[in-house]
């Protein structure tokens, strides 16, 4: 499985990157996890870019994919809804980031990406 990164992708991308020890994720936003938005029982399912520090917890991205800039961590099930070779690429008509497959079309229309950190208190 391999992740292809556009080089205007890669700039919104790397503009989120703090530290060299931050880990990248595609996130399947299904309601799994500590870091999911949504929710259990969500029908609103898309992928999203998680960056996030080396101090938060990813244990539920049990897998890697290769990308342009390096491995995204991903929950292991959500295979099943990503082709063998994805692009992300930036839609210019909005700017957003674009996820297709090679296979399946598009996959999430507008992928956010969020920078994640523990918060101190």
């Amino acid at each position: 499985m391999y992740l292809t990164i556009t080089q205007e992708a890669r700039k919104k991308i790397m503009s989120y990157l703090e530290d060299s020890n931050d880990e990248l994720l595609l996130d399947f936003d299904d309601g799994v996890g500590s870091l999911s938005r949504v929710g259990v029982c969500s029908l609103d399912s898309v992928f999203r870019i998680l960056i996030v520090s080396d101090d938060i917890d990813t244990h539920d991205y049990d897998k890697k994919i290769d990308s342009d800039i390096g491995p995204f961590k991903i929950k292991g099930y959500s295979e099943m809804y990503m082709d063998e070779e994805m692009k992300l690429d930036v839609n210019e008509v909005n700017q957003m980031l674009r996820l297709t497959g090679a296979n399946s079309g598009e996959l999430t229309a507008a992928v956010q990406i969020e920078r994640i950190e523990k918060k101190t208190v």
